[in-house]
């Protein structure tokens, strides 16, 4: 009895080991691990909105202490992502951006009063297309609802950008230095054809965009984000200004210098006192600050975020 059930047990054994073979060696080449399944790249929507801010010749660098957030406007604009390997993603963004900038935003008394003399000022909208690639920090999840908490980028690319800028007309006012009656303001004009500082310069140019931010997981489909975002443009105009408006043609419109004016044609603030005192010789004589280079700006955006479901591959079935 005892060899007979031995006996049996042998068979079992000998008869299960092609199969458990098989099992043993699924997924197997030549007794090498399968290779990883490749990242399966996924996309998402987004759309943001925020704030803007103009660094160029009406307000360089070392004034934004000083008027950065009297000079801060919006943005808002879409973006396509395709996350396709784990650190790396490419971005399609297109983005309506207003930059603004005016000398009387200046102190007359205080350190930038040459700006504030000159009294020019400027509103530009821009168009901006960019193609940006991304680098990310801790990586991509293909499982979407596996995807981390927080999930911090760095980036850089090109953009495209139309541009007009535009200022407002000398505003109305009764010449009599005894008059009560307060200035009218008046409309933008565009200032590219006036050609201020005789350069005929075109609404078309590009700029390098980068920066960084982070997105936060709400849950399975949805982030929400922060960016900020440091664009170098290609052109000196955005502000319609590159000089300090020297031996430049003067123009019916009065655009090119405006120092001489009573009221500040964007905010309508009284210049009367401080034109006195350049008459009566109390003023710095320092010509305004221009700043060297293209013109500046950058953004900050707060983005909803929506990643699309990617398709689900089933694996073959085993030959």
């Amino acid at each position: 009895m005892i060899r007979l059930f031995s006996l049996c047990i042998l068979i079992t054994l000998l008869a299960t080991a092609p199969t458990q073979a098989q099992f043993w060696f699924l997924g197997q080449n030549a007794k090498n691990a399968s290779p990883k399944n490749p990242f399966k790249a996924h996309s998402s929507f987004s759309f943001g909105a925020g704030s803007s801010t103009y660094l160029g010749d009406i307000s360089p660098a070392m004034t934004l202490m000083d008027v950065g957030g009297k000079a801060l406007r919006w943005n808002a604009g879409v973006q396509y992502t395709r996350h396709f390997k784990k650190h790396v993603s490419i971005q399609g963004s297109f983005t309506y951006i207003r930059i603004a900038g005016d000398d009387n935003y200046f102190d007359p008394a205080g350190r930038f009063e040459p700006s504030y003399g000159r009294n020019l000022h400027f509103r530009t909208d821009m168009q901006e297309l960019s193609l940006i690639g991304i680098y990310e920090i801790l990586g991509n999840e293909e499982n979407l609802p596996k995807r981390r908490t927080l999930s911090p980028y760095v980036y850089v690319g090109l953009s495209g950008l139309y541009f007009n800028p535009t200022a407002r007309a000398k505003a109305i006012y009764d010449i009599d230095p005894l008059s009560t009656v307060p200035p009218v303001q008046q409309g933008w004009i565009d200032l590219k054809d006036k050609q201020t500082e005789g350069v005929d310069y075109s609404k078309i140019t590009g700029a390098v965009p980068f920066g960084f931010g982070v997105r936060y997981k709400l849950n399975q489909s949805f982030d929400i984000g922060l960016d900020f975002g440091y664009r170098i443009a290609f052109s000196d105009y955005l502000d319609d200004v590159s000089d300090n408006r020297v031996n430049v043609p003067a123009v019916t419109s009065l655009i090119t210098d405006r120092s001489s004016e009573w009221y500040a044609a964007n905010t309508l603030a009284d210049r009367r006192p401080y034109l006195l005192q350049v008459a009566q010789g109390n003023t710095s004589g320092n010509p305004p600050l221009i700043a060297k280079g293209s013109d500046q700006y950058f953004t900050t955006q707060i983005r909803l975020i929506y990643h699309l479901k990617n398709k689900i591959d089933c694996p073959p079935l085993p030959r």
